[in-house]
């Protein structure tokens, strides 16, 4: 009994004696603040942060390191703050120079403001076909093509074509809310509207290609086809509207962020 005591006496020095040759939790927490700086100058600044952050639960008696974690933490997150705020800045004053060459409306039902290019708006264009687009005041953008003419055309989508370049938007069926027809003095109108990943990259493309020559194919039923050259006015509202929708999502996400990172600053 008395040997078995002294042998678990004799363990227990023994990790005692380990214990205390191992590194102090002031050595690795400056061991962990050098990770995160080389993680920081690498330009991986989340894994350096994680690293900053786990440093007061691991090592809570390292007093003097945990106030140098905060403090380069607050330093990283102060950068971010001021990159955020100036994105703000400079996405606010693309918006207020831009907004003059738009036209704010709001439906009764809708949430959210659209801005529609001048030159596109319905008193200006309702006797012409043409493609539309159009942004919200969150940055979503709508594209619409509108087809005017003395016979129905029925089309459920279109294509945009230049002398290297083809691409085509999604297909609307007739039944579709957004497949739109009216016979308008004396003449038939059709507005067929498209929203999504798609639309946005044919306005996308539409904006890079503004100063080239585009053709629009409206692809209607019974292989019926309605072909037309965007005018330079056009090309021209839809880049703006490319532009514009760019700003309103960079200023939505400062506006997200910086309060966000206000709250990590703790010093």
């Amino acid at each position: 009994m008395n040997f078995k005591l002294s042998v678990y006496a004799t363990f227990a020095i023994i990790l005692v004696i380990v214990a205390a040759c191992g590194p102090s939790q002031t050595e690795l927490a400056a061991t962990k603040i050098k990770i995160s700086q080389a993680l920081l100058a690498r330009g991986d600044t989340v894994k350096s942060l994680l690293c900053l952050d786990s440093i007061p639960k691991l090592y809570p008696e390292a007093v003097a390191e945990r106030s140098q974690a905060t403090k380069i933490s607050d330093q990283i997150y102060g950068t971010q703050l001021l990159k955020q705020r100036e994105k703000l800045a400079s996405a606010n004053n693309l918006i207020n120079s831009m907004i003059r060459e738009f036209k704010p409306e709001k439906g009764e039902f809708e949430k959210y403001t659209n801005y529609i290019p001048n030159r596109q708006v319905f008193d200006k264009s309702w006797s012409r076909s043409f493609i539309q687009a159009y942004v919200n005041e969150k940055g979503d953008m709508t594209l619409a093509s509108n087809y005017y003419g003395e016979k129905w055309l029925n089309h459920t989508s279109f294509r945009i074509t230049g002398d290297v370049l083809t691409i085509k938007t999604d297909s609307v069926s007739l039944d579709n809310v957004n497949n739109h027809h009216s016979d308008f003095n004396g003449s038939m109108w059709e507005k067929v509207t498209y929203r999504g990943k798609q639309a946005d990259q044919v306005i996308a493309m539409i904006a890079a290609n503004c100063d080239k020559k585009l053709k629009a194919v409206f692809e209607g039923s019974a292989r019926k086809t309605y072909i037309m050259w965007l005018e330079d006015y056009d090309k021209k509202a839809i880049k703006n509207v490319y532009e514009l929708s760019k700003a309103f999502r960079i200023k939505s996400d400062a506006e997200k962020m910086i309060p966000v990172l206000e709250k990590k600053i703790k010093t």
